[in-house]
């Protein structure tokens, strides 16, 4: 008997060995996994304006949300057997980056050794037209660089897991790389679009029909314009609940906005009817 009980014992964990080596192999091999898309020249401004304009994009897209002030990198999601995931010091970084790579790095989630990013929101700014990703990288290229201490990445066994199930993916697998991009106008609408594309699916997701913790923008036809620029400046829903993380990105990122784009979004996000909220949604 216990000659049986210490070959099963054995098997078992031959089996978990096996079932670790798997995970960790393919995982591994998702994560450097390459990706063929050409950095393409990009023009970057070098007038104060196009900076100020740069500076703009970058507080409205929330950059420091992750790399912390003045981009100097921080840990911002670390949980045990899950990932620590360690956004780098920008400044420090891109020097080793063409503007054509950090275009592509923005846009494309693609590093310049070819290797895809995690969880950077490339997928929202690949909808950045030539003028904002110039004038973003411009206001990029003025930071200073600060000394970090920040340790490396380290992606655990859910993670992996996460990734072998197609649960996690790197950034460039998400996106259409040759999708069009919205103009800007001529009208307000069109302005509102392309501030929706590259700024709210983050959240709300690509079409813009929400997720479990985030409502279908299409919400935004019982708003008023009073009561959406309240919404964006401060947080606080027409009925005047408390929010959370609304409250938070809207003081932080989208209190920048100008009011023409607060204007352009409203016009376009309060004509997506035809999306409905789920009742499993919460309301904004």
């Amino acid at each position: 008997m216990k000659r049986v009980l210490k070959w099963t014992a054995i098997g078992l964990v031959s089996i978990v060995v096996l079932a670790l080596l798997v995970v960790y192999s393919v995982s591994e091999y998702r994560l450097r996994q390459t990706f063929d898309v050409a950095a393409t020249p990009i023009i970057i401004p070098a007038d104060f304006a196009s900076r100020a304009h740069g500076q703009q994009i970058y507080a409205t897209r929330g950059c420091e949300g992750c790399h912390g002030e003045g981009m100097k990198g921080k840990v911002f999601f670390d949980e045990k057997n899950i990932a620590r995931l360690v956004a780098p010091n920008v400044p420090k970084v891109i020097r080793g980056y063409t503007d054509a790579e950090l275009a592509r790095l923005l846009r494309h989630g693609i590093r310049p050794n070819g290797r895809g990013v995690a969880v950077m929101p490339s997928s929202m700014f690949y909808y950045l037209d030539d003028q904002d990703v110039g004038a973003l990288i411009a206001h990029l290229r003025s930071l200073p660089v600060k000394p970090d201490t920040l340790p490396p990445t380290d992606i655990r066994i859910l993670a992996r897991v996460g990734l072998l199930t197609g649960q996690y993916k790197l950034e460039p697998l998400t996106i259409t790389h040759d999708a069009p991009r919205p103009p800007k106008g001529p009208d307000p609408a069109a302005l509102g679009r392309y501030v929706a594309m590259s700024a709210c699916t983050e959240c709300h997701g690509m079409k813009l029909e929400g997720a479990p913790d985030t409502p279908a923008l299409s919400i935004v036809a019982g708003y008023s314009a009073a009561e959406f620029a309240k919404l964006m400046r401060e947080g606080v829903p027409r009925d005047g609940r408390k929010l959370d993380l609304m409250a938070e990105v809207a003081r932080g990122r989208f209190s920048h906005f100008t009011d023409e784009e607060v204007s352009g979004l409203h016009a376009y996000l309060s004509k997506q009817s035809a999306g409905t909220v789920a009742t499993t949604k919460p309301p904004m």
